[in-house]
């Protein structure tokens, strides 16, 4: 069988070095990235009070990286409950975003990470997210960018946890630049299956993580990272392919990611090994 051939653009999430982007993180952060040959480096947006976004622009455009936006939504802004609220926060993101030079605002953009109602989801929630959503993918478009809907694991939401799930509120939302961002860790408690779970996606899925069973050194852990791939090139996948593997971090970004031991020792483990081994895999499957 012919596979699609795709062309994918290979990065790093920026939460290896920092989860505070500000210009000196910047300034150490985007040349060492382009030393071990990163592509995309995704920079978190949720304080983007303490963002350059252009100084971060120009360094990213001096060293041929290209950068990608993301958050999770703070306290007080979860768009099931604070439609508003959740709207208000993501427009600025995407401001910072789309000064960045990112074509894409990303993550867990529809929930405040950890919360969970103690019930199944309900209609009245799902409304809100499509009310809080609509003006955001608008706004995205008049600036063609595009906005991803990062399904989680049930410890961290009981909101969206599959592919398929996204797919449905996708279909609500109802805008062609909204697209489902996948999560190897994610999808290994919630899909039948890596492959499965891209699969189910479809054409739909333009960025996923690759982070592995433990958030730990890709290829530690038991992730089963052939059937990730090769699903990947049978459904053509062209996005971005982002390693989220997080040093060691502070308490307050512990709590947030719980992660109680660290999954990796220091970020050049992730950058000589880890890095390598995921690229690997994606150029012998044809995605690079």
């Amino acid at each position: 069988m012919n596979t699609p051939q795709a062309h994918c653009r290979f990065g790093l999430h920026s939460g290896l070095w920092t989860f505070d982007w500000t210009r000196e993180a910047a300034e150490r952060v985007v040349p060492e990235a382009a030393e071990f040959g990163v592509e995309v480096l995704e920079i978190s947006v949720g304080t983007p009070e303490r963002i350059d976004p252009r100084h971060s622009r120009a360094l990213c455009e001096r060293y041929g990286i290209e950068p990608t936006a993301s958050l999770c939504l703070p306290e007080g802004a979860a768009a099931a409950l604070q439609p508003d609220k959740a709207t208000a926060v993501l427009l600025k993101a995407l401001e910072t975003a789309h000064a960045l030079g990112s074509e894409v605002l990303t993550g867990v953009t529809y929930t405040v990470l950890n919360w969970r109602s103690g019930a199944l989801p309900t209609e009245a929630e799902y409304a809100n997210i499509v009310a809080a959503l609509k003006p955001v993918a608008r706004q995205a478009a008049e600036w063609g960018m595009s906005l991803g809907l990062e399904p989680c694991n049930r410890y961290e939401t009981h909101l969206l946890n599959t592919g398929a799930q996204a797919a449905a509120l996708i279909d609500r939302i109802d805008a062609p630049n909204v697209f489902i961002h996948l999560d190897s860790y994610h999808m290994h408690v919630e899909e039948h299956g890596l492959g499965a779970g891209v699969r189910a996606s479809g054409d739909r899925c333009r960025y996923i993580h690759l982070s592995e069973s433990d958030r730990g050194l890709p290829g530690s852990g038991n992730l089963d990272w052939v059937d990730l791939f090769r699903s990947l090139a049978e459904t053509g996948f062209s996005g971005y392919l982002v390693g989220e593997v997080f040093a060691p971090p502070t308490p307050a970004d512990a709590a947030a990611l719980n992660i109680w031991q660290g999954a990796v020792s220091n970020r050049f483990d992730v950058l000589e090994k880890g890095l390598p081994f995921l690229k690997a895999l994606a150029r012998q499957h044809g995605l690079l």
